[in-house]
């Protein structure tokens, strides 16, 4: 059996022909490079840190803890609260209040620990306060220790 099929000569098809599909190639290549370069940026968000929050005017502090030293003093008067409760709310108060001014975290330290960190006005208080604080029944001049961490209030600088 004879077969007819000839060979056809060498790169039938012309140069021209390979350089276009090879800058089909590269250009197809470039393009998808350059979309999926820029899906990734669309997708990646770039968070910026947080600005910090502004501290509060010592003025806006001090009168909110001078109001809520006025609102204790009320709750006690009208027996919203008891004695034991009012010398807890002012120990908070003044423990926030200090945290404020100060840039420091005082509101979960014990007596012990603000005597050797804190300030010796907000230990001074405390110290005295904690036995009402803490007692059943308590004697304690609830009126005049509210005067008198008013004017430490008034005072602090």
């Amino acid at each position: 059996m004879e077969f007819t099929v000839n060979m056809q000569p060498e790169l039938m098809m012309s140069i021209i022909w390979l350089i276009l599909g090879g800058a089909v190639f590269i250009v197809s290549v470039v393009f998808f490079v350059m979309l999926f370069r820029f899906r990734l940026r669309k997708r990646v968000k770039k968070y910026k840190a947080p600005k910090p929050a502004k501290k509060p005017p010592i003025e806006y502090v001090r009168n909110m803890a001078l109001k809520q030293i006025d609102k204790c003093i009320y709750d006690l008067s009208h027996g919203r609260a008891d004695i034991r409760e009012s010398y807890q709310n002012m120990s908070t108060i003044m423990r926030n209040f200090v945290s404020e001014i100060t840039g420091k975290d005082v509101t979960s330290q014990t007596l012990s620990e603000l005597q050797v960190s804190g300030d010796q006005r907000l230990t001074d208080l405390i110290r005295k306060w904690y036995a009402p604080e803490f007692a059943m029944k308590t004697k304690a001049d609830f009126m005049g220790d509210a005067e008198h961490a008013k004017n430490v209030v008034k005072r602090w600088k």
